[in-house]
C-alpha cells in the first residue's frame, strides 16, 4: 500500500424580503410533491425503526402523508435490519411523487459494519497525534510503555444518543511500523483498544488484535502508536474518515473519499440497494475540522486540519462532495446538517441544507436569525438544478421540549414562510400539516408574495444615518484593525492581521435603548471569498452580529443563554444578501448597546442599507388560502391582517380534531382551544409568544 499522504491538487426592504420557495423544473421531479405542490411542505425525519416489528403496509401508512422521507436504511451507523432498505426501495417505486432520501453518516463508519474493513484500509482513518513505544513490543505483551502517555484516554470517546450507563469509551488505536524516513507502512499495522492508562509510569493497557488485525511484533525504533479519532452514536463506535486533501491512498489509489463514493454509486446505481431512491441526506459532513487534536497529514503533530498555511479539511471536503456530484449527477438530491459553524456551507454543489431543531439541537427559538439568515443565503444563490432544505423539530433542550407543541407550530409556520420544508417524525401528528378537519397535506397552497417582518414598519433609529455611512457617522466606528472606504454607498472594510484565518472584528456605533426588543438589518457581500478557495465559490463567509452591554440572561440548561447574543449571517461573493438579527429583551439595562461586527477572516467585505428597529420580529406570508403569522419574540404579538392581505380579507382558525393515525402533538383540549374554527372578527389577531398561527380563507 502507499506510504506517503499525498497531497491532492485539487429597494432594501424588498431584497430583504425576497425568499424564494424550492423548486424544480426539470421533469425528473417536476412531478413530486415536495416540488409541485403547495405548503407546508414536509418530510418524514429518522425514527428509522418504525413499523419494523410490523409488516410493510404499516410501514408505509406512516409516511404517505409526508411529502418526503429521510431515514436510515443501511448499516453504515445504525445496525439496521436490511428489511429496511428493502422497504424504502419499494416504496420509492410505488410512489414516485414522494422524495425519498438516505440519512447518511458523512463523517464515520461503524467499526461494527463489515464493510467498512473490506473496502477502507488502515490510512483512510483520522488518527490524533502519537508517540513511540520506549522497547520492543512482543505480539503477546499487553503493557507497553511509551514517551507520552497522555495522549491516551480511558474516557475518549463521548457516548451520543443512547444511555448504556456510561458516558466515554477508551481510545482505540493503532500500532504501526514506519520506514526509515518515518513514513508509515499501513499494511504493517495492528489495532488495538485501551484497558487502562498509567499516566505515573507513562504505560497503556491494551486488549491486542482488534478490528480484523493479527497481534503483531513491533520494534522500538519503527514504531508509531497514536489514537483513532472517534465517537459513539447510534449504538456504535465511529471511526472519522480522513476526508483531507492528505489523506493517504490504498493500493488501487485511493483516498477514504474516492471508496466512499463508490460506496454511493453502488448503492444507488440500476441493481443496487437503494436503486429507486432519490438521493442523500447527510446527517453530519463537517465543513471544517472539529478537532484540534487531529492530526490529517499524519505527521505526527496536530494540526486541525490547517497544513503548511493551508485548510486541507476545507479544501479535502469541498472535493469530495464536488466528486458525489460528478458521479451521480445533477437529478440527485444532496442535503447536509448546517446548524454548527463548522458543518456544511457547500452553496452549488448540495441541494440544500437542514436545520437542526429550528435553529440547532439544543435551540428552538434562540437564535431564530441564524436560521433565517442561512436559508434566506441558501435560497437566493443555490445554482443547483433543484432546491431543497428543512428544518427539523428536534428539540433537546429541557426547557424548550416543555412547550413543544407551540415550537412545533412556529418551525413548520417559518419553514412555510422561508419556503422551505418542515421536519418531524411519524407517528407524530401535528394538524397545521393538514390544515386541521381539510385533512389535506400542502393545504396552504403557493406563496401569494413573500415573506414580510413586522418591524420593517416601524422607525429606523439611526433615522438614515446607516445609508449613506457619512464622515460623522463613520467615526464612531472603531478601524483600529482594518482598513475602510464608502463606495457606491456601501462600506468596504479589510482586515489588516497577517493571519488571514483570524476573525476581523469591528466595533460599530451605540445605540440607546430603554427597553424592549432590538433588530439590526443590512446587506452584505463579501468582495472576498474563503481563502484558498476559487472566488467564484458561492459559499458563503460569516458575518456576525454582536451587543455590547446587553442585560445579562439569567443562566439555563445547556448553557443556552449565551446563545441570544452570538447571531450569524451569510455574505458571498455573487452579489449583496440580506441580514437579520433579532436580540430579545435588549433593553433595560441602562447602558448604551453598542453594535459589534464580526466577519470571518480578514478579506475584503462591505455592508449597506444599515437600519436599527426597537420592536420585535413578526413574520408572516399570505398564500392561496390562507396566511401564516409567526411570532418569535417572547411576548404576544398582534397582526395587522388588512394590512398583511392588502385589503379586508375573512380569515379564520383552524379547526382541529382527534388524529385517526398517530400521536397528536400536544394535549387534545389544548390543541383543539388554539386550533377552534372560530372565524377572525376583526383585521387584528394576537400571537402569543414562541408560536405561531395558520389561519384559512373561509
Amino acid at each position: 500500500m502507499k506510504t506517503l499522504p499525498f497531497i491532492l491538487s485539487i429597494p432594501f426592504f424588498c431584497m430583504l424580503e425576497v425568499i424564494s420557495a424550492q423548486h424544480a423544473p426539470n421533469k425528473t421531479f417536476a412531478n413530486q410533491d415536495v416540488f409541485s405542490k403547495g405548503f407546508p411542505k414536509t418530510l418524514s425525519f429518522r425514527n428509522d425503526k418504525l413499523g419494523v416489528r410490523d409488516d410493510y403496509k404499516y410501514w408505509e401508512k406512516a409516511h404517505i402523508n409526508f411529502n418526503s422521507i429521510t431515514k436510515k436504511y443501511l448499516k453504515e451507523e445504525v445496525d439496521m435490519p436490511p428489511v429496511i432498505a428493502e422497504w424504502a426501495n419499494i416504496y420509492a417505486k410505488k410512489h414516485p411523487e414522494k422524495l425519498m432520501l438516505v440519512h447518511l453518516n458523512g463523517e464515520g463508519r461503524s467499526v461494527n459494519d463489515p464493510n467498512m474493513h473490506k473496502l477502507y484500509f488502515p490510512g483512510h482513518w483520522i488518527y490524533e497525534e502519537g508517540t513511540f513505544p520506549l522497547t520492543d513490543i512482543d505480539k503477546n505483551q499487553n503493557s507497553i510503555t511509551v514517551e507520552r502517555a497522555q495522549l491516551f484516554s480511558e474516557k475518549a470517546y463521548t457516548v451520543h444518543g443512547r444511555d448504556r450507563g456510561i458516558d466515554k469509551l477508551p481510545h482505540d488505536i493503532i500500532l504501526v511500523e514506519l520506514d526509515d524516513k518515518g513514513n508509515r507502512l499501513w499494511d504493517t499495522c495492528e489495532f488495538a483498544t485501551v484497558k487502562k492508562v498509567d499516566y505515573q509510569t507513562n504505560s497503556i493497557t491494551l486488549k491486542r488484535g482488534m478490528y480484523h488485525t493479527t497481534k503483531r511484533n513491533f520494534k522500538k525504533g519503527n514504531t508509531y502508536i497514536a489514537p483513532i479519532a472517534g465517537d459513539f452514536w447510534g449504538g456504535n463506535l465511529m471511526w472519522y474518515y480522513n476526508l483531507s486533501t492528505a489523506c493517504p491512498l490504498d493500493d488501487n489509489g485511493h483516498s477514504a473519499a474516492d471508496v466512499f463514493v463508490n460506496e454511493m454509486k453502488n448503492w444507488f446505481s440500476d441493481k443496487g440497494i437503494l436503486n429507486h431512491l432519490d438521493g442523500i441526506g447527510f446527517d453530519v459532513n463537517y465543513f471544517e475540522s472539529k478537532h484540534g487534536t487531529w492530526d490529517t497529514n499524519n505527521d505526527g503533530k496536530a494540526d486541525r486540519g490547517f497544513v503548511n498555511g493551508k485548510n486541507i479539511w476545507r479544501a479535502g471536503d469541498i472535493d469530495f462532495l464536488k466528486s458525489i456530484r460528478a458521479a451521480l449527477g445533477d437529478d440527485f438530491i444532496i442535503t447536509a446538517d448546517g446548524w454548527r459553524d463548522d458543518m456544511q456551507r457547500a452553496v452549488g454543489i448540495l441541494n440544500g441544507m437542514e436545520t437542526e431543531g429550528l435553529c440547532r439541537y439544543n435551540d428552538g427559538y434562540r437564535q431564530i436569525s441564524r436560521t433565517i439568515n442561512q436559508h434566506l443565503y441558501w435560497n437566493r444563490n443555490n445554482t443547483t438544478k433543484y432546491q431543497f432544505s428543512y428544518i427539523t423539530s428536534k428539540l433537546r433542550h429541557p426547557d424548550d421540549a416543555k412547550i413543544s407543541t407551540q415550537l412545533h407550530r412556529m418551525g413548520m409556520a417559518l419553514s412555510s414562510c422561508l419556503g422551505v420544508t418542515y421536519a418531524y417524525s411519524a407517528p407524530l401528528f401535528i394538524p397545521e400539516a393538514v390544515g386541521g378537519t381539510l385533512n389535506q397535506i400542502n393545504w396552504l397552497g403557493n406563496p401569494l408574495g413573500e415573506m414580510h417582518y413586522t418591524f420593517a414598519q416601524t422607525p429606523d433609529l439611526l433615522q438614515g444615518s446607516g445609508l449613506h455611512f457619512n464622515k460623522e457617522w463613520l467615526a464612531q466606528f472603531n478601524f483600529k484593525k482594518a482598513h475602510y472606504q464608502v463606495k457606491n454607498h456601501a462600506l468596504h472594510i479589510t482586515g489588516k492581521s497577517e493571519d488571514a484565518y483570524e476573525t476581523l472584528v469591528i466595533p460599530g456605533p451605540e445605540i440607546e435603548l430603554a427597553e424592549g426588543d432590538l433588530v439590526v438589518v443590512f446587506e452584505a457581500m463579501a468582495i472576498e471569498g474563503l481563502k484558498d478557495l476559487d472566488q467564484g465559490s458561492l459559499i458563503p463567509r460569516k458575518i456576525n452580529v454582536k451587543l455590547e452591554g446587553l442585560p445579562e440572561f439569567p443562566a439555563e440548561p445547556m448553557n443556552t443563554h449565551r446563545l441570544y447574543n452570538d447571531l450569524a449571517g451569510f455574505m458571498g461573493t455573487a452579489k449583496f444578501t440580506p441580514q437579520m438579527f433579532y436580540f430579545r429583551n435588549a433593553g433595560g439595562s441602562g447602558n448604551k448597546l453598542r453594535i459589534i461586527l464580526e466577519a470571518q477572516e480578514q478579506g475584503e467585505f462591505a455592508i449597506r442599507n444599515l437600519k436599527v428597529y426597537n420592536a420585535p420580529c413578526g413574520i408572516y406570508r399570505a398564500f392561496e388560502n390562507g396566511v401564516v403569522l409567526v411570532n418569535p419574540s417572547l411576548g404576544p404579538l398582534e397582526f395587522d391582517l388588512k394590512s398583511i392581505s392588502g385589503h379586508d380579507t375573512s380569515y379564520r382558525r383552524l379547526k382541529a380534531a382527534p388524529p385517526t393515525e398517530g400521536i397528536l402533538d400536544g394535549p387534545l383540549h389544548e390543541v383543539m382551544e388554539y386550533n377552534n374554527g372560530e372565524v377572525i372578527k376583526t383585521n387584528e389577531v394576537t400571537v402569543p409568544g414562541l408560536n405561531a398561527l395558520f389561519l384559512i380563507r373561509p
